[in-house]
């Protein structure tokens, strides 16, 4: 596969691609609260310490409703303002609703500061709800077993990403037969790819398979030297990436 690519969108992430040799995006879902009692500042302290300490392996991080309601708006402000350099931000709030409320949604998140927003495909009206600049990703298929319905309309899904050009879809790694066949039917968007080791896939799966991005939580966030781990998920990565 190699890691050089004409550029494509969004530009940013494979910038961070290209430069850190990594498709690793760190889900910061499920901070490490063990030392914190919980408390908001002491969350987001240890969110900052992480960043800072794997930012040179990793190219973005996903933020979604757990860290959110975790550390508080003003909270997730902070760490969109001091990373928005050096990472990619990946807003995972899987946005679903009529275009006027998507697209109010969607500029608040651009306004916040964040790269990219994950959205939902099935309420249609994606089009008229594209921000200036943020990228948008289209839920094609969720990582966990029971996302039937996706499975059921999935042609009908990867239509809707394809009419409302979306920069890009989300397939969970665990699904790798859809990996492949977007890869296909839409060799321009970039595909993220979450549920690694976690939720079943194995760390490069998603790669093998036709996907750009790999998504990983727990495995780094809930390690006990999450450094090491992130190294050992990027060396399997470029092992697959430079055959």
């Amino acid at each position: 596969m190699g890691y050089y690519l004409e550029p494509r969108v969004p530009l940013k992430l494979w910038r961070f691609a290209e430069d850190r040799r990594s498709r690793l995006i760190l889900a910061l879902d499920f901070p490490d609260r063990s030392s914190t009692g919980g408390r908001s500042r002491s969350i987001l302290d240890g969110c900052f310490r992480l960043l800072d300490s794997l930012k040179e392996y990793i190219v973005g991080v996903k933020i979604g409703f757990p860290l959110l309601f975790s550390i508080g708006v003003d909270g997730v402000k902070e760490l969109v303002e001091d990373f928005k350099k050096e990472l990619y931000l990946l807003s995972d709030f899987k946005i679903g609703d009529i275009p006027e409320v998507a697209r109010y949604a969607i500029k608040s998140l651009e306004d916040t500061g964040f790269d990219g927003a994950t959205v939902h495909l099935f309420q249609g009206g994606l089009r008229r709800t594209v921000g200036d600049s943020i990228n948008l990703f289209g839920v094609l298929m969720m990582s966990h077993p029971e996302a039937v319905l996706f499975e059921k309309n999935f042609k009908e899904l990867i239509y809707e990403a394809s009419e409302a050009r979306v920069d890009g879809v989300v397939i969970g790694a665990t699904k790798k037969e859809y990996i492949q066949d977007v890869r296909k039917k839409l060799p321009q968007k970039t595909i993220l790819c979450p549920g690694i080791v976690t939720q079943g896939a194995e760390p490069s799966q998603a790669l093998r398979y036709g996907g750009d991005f790999e998504i990983v939580g727990r495995a780094i966030t809930a390690s006990t030297d999450p450094v090491i781990s992130t190294r050992k998920l990027l060396e399997v990565e470029r092992s697959v990436l430079q055959t």
